[in-house]
């Protein structure tokens, strides 16, 4: 996660709420989703317990773009190569052990050893160290602005029990109400298809609001959104926005949206070959879409109008996307592609005639790709929408001529900005598929990766963006996405989670007093 980008919370301290009035009378909360969770594993399969109320992190990343202490009580870069962590006191893991600093220290060395995740997040130079009972000390030979983004990713460094963990060896199903974790709820059963978890009386945050959830493991979508309907489950994760209109028109069930994300539906530029070699083409196309119209009539509103790369809730975040025919007409008039007599629009006898790749996965680029034609034909563009198995395959493997390619992404993942511009953005990216190279981007993103200070890295990721529209376009957002899921009546007011995290202490029936 990063840290400034996505910056470290002024306030270091979180603020305890009071806990939620219990009702005995709650049924436990019934989830199904398209994943299934396949075992205890803490390694490979640790990941999903944040999701669900059972396991937390260190830090935090919250919609306010900013990495908040969970676990932790403070963050400090005491310097640019040193962090001091301090852990809240008088945690307990569900088994009753304490959390302290030795506790945690535990926990990541596991981790380093037997994730490939947690290795690859971390420089092999840092050093992590007991300086108290509830502190620990990291320290690089080089500066590591994203560590608290770090400590934030779900698939990095989830806090357990390392005694419970190491004394089962591989023998992941004795996890199972083992209470290795410290959040509001314990696993007390997984198979193949479904987790059962108990609400943990002794949470540290104060008692959770419900006796318990389940979590049934459902791949197919109107199957899930069926068990809702059939009152099978309160709410359904990942419903298709085709599915919409139905939700909406039968009682009882409700399409609730949350909080703009870390990401979205991205657009690539081909900068390899014509049209999109030249700038002006792209600057044309980025001022020729209408965002608002993609956001708020393709998508329901069930995703927020991209008005910039991020979410612009985020302080580093640059709102300069404009719709505005008109300057799009005049860039392609620039640029060569001047408008026939047919309606068609040419360079040189060379028809303007694009390529744009979807891939069956996200069902929702399918209308998204269909605006697009009509949008673009209004200005004599006509557009190809091609389908790939593969999207970054067709992106990379020159099987396909392509010119703008439409993938999900997400662009601060856990907070962090630099993961998703080294891999897409920078010249030498491994999903860099068109050749895109722009020297001063190279060198903001190598700023990035060793800046710890807050204004110096909003200045370089505002910067970023700057050039990625104004100047030398190349990845852009057509929607930023929010989560979304199907519930019932008994929970019509529930809030989706940001960054997935969908269940917390305080989740409870709409109307329940908190």
């Amino acid at each position: 996660m990063l840290n400034h980008g996505p910056l470290i919370a002024l306030a270091m301290t979180l603020t305890i709420a009071a806990s939620p009035a219990l009702a005995e009378d709650h049924p436990p909360l019934r989830i199904v989703t398209s994943f299934a969770i396949e075992s205890m594993d803490p390694y490979s399969e640790g990941f999903w317990m944040q999701e669900f109320g059972v396991a937390e992190l260190l830090m935090k990343f919250e919609n306010d773009g900013q990495h908040h202490p969970w676990l932790l009580s403070d963050l400090e870069a005491a310097d640019d190569q040193t962090w001091v962590l301090t852990l809240r006191e008088n945690i307990t893991f569900q088994n009753g052990r304490p959390v302290n600093a030795e506790a945690v220290l535990a926990a990541i060395d596991l981790q380093l050893e037997n994730s490939p995740s947690a290795r690859g997040s971390v420089p092999e130079s840092a050093e992590f160290s007991m300086t108290g009972e509830f502190e620990i000390t990291v320290t690089t030979d080089q500066p590591w602005p994203s560590l608290p983004g770090t400590l934030a990713n779900e698939s990095v460094f989830l806090i357990f029990d390392a005694e419970a963990v190491e004394a089962v060896g591989d023998d992941w199903s004795s996890l199972v109400g083992a209470g290795i974790y410290t959040g509001p709820y314990a696993v007390t059963l997984l198979d193949a298809n479904e987790m059962v978890a108990e609400r943990f009386d002794d949470y540290w945050q104060g008692v959770p609001a419900l006796p318990g959830l389940s979590v049934a493991f459902v791949t197919d979508p109107n199957a899930r959104i069926l068990a809702v309907q059939n009152d099978e489950a309160d709410i359904a994760l990942y419903p298709p926005t085709a599915a919409f209109p139905v939700i909406e028109a039968t009682p009882g069930l409700h399409f609730v949206a949350g909080t703009p994300g870390t990401g979205g539906f991205m657009g690539f530029f081909n900068t390899a070959h014509a049209p999109f070699d030249d700038a002006l083409a792209r600057r044309a196309v980025l001022h020729a879409i209408d965002y608002e119209h993609i956001a708020e009539t393709v998508f329901k509103g069930l995703r927020a109008t991209a008005t910039g790369l991020y979410n612009a809730d985020f302080a580093w975040a640059v709102e300069n996307y404009a719709t505005d025919q008109t300057e799009a007409a005049r860039l392609l008039d620039e640029a060569g592609w001047t408008l026939g007599s047919n309606g068609r629009r040419s360079k040189d006898g060379t028809p303007l005639d694009l390529t744009v790749l979807i891939y069956p996965q996200q069902p929702d680029l399918v209308p998204l790709s269909n605006d697009l034609q009509a949008q673009f034909n209004a200005l004599g563009i006509a557009v190809t929408v091609q389908s790939v198995d593969d999207i970054y395959a067709g992106m990379g493997e020159g099987t396909v001529d392509w010119d703008i390619a439409i993938s999900s992404e997400g662009t601060v993942s856990w907070g962090i900005t630099e993961g998703f511009l080294n891999r897409y953005v920078a010249s030498s990216g491994g999903r860099n598929y068109a050749g895109y190279a722009n020297d001063r981007i190279d060198a903001l993103i190598a700023e990035l990766a060793i800046t710890v200070d807050t204004e110096r890295r909003n200045a370089a990721l505002r910067e970023i963006q700057e050039i990625l529209h104004d100047e030398d376009p190349y990845v852009f957002s057509f929607v930023i996405s929010k989560g979304a899921v199907v519930v019932n009546d008994r929970y019509q007011d529930y809030p989706p989670g940001f960054a997935l995290y969908h269940v917390s202490w305080q989740t409870a029936p709409s109307g329940s007093a908190q």
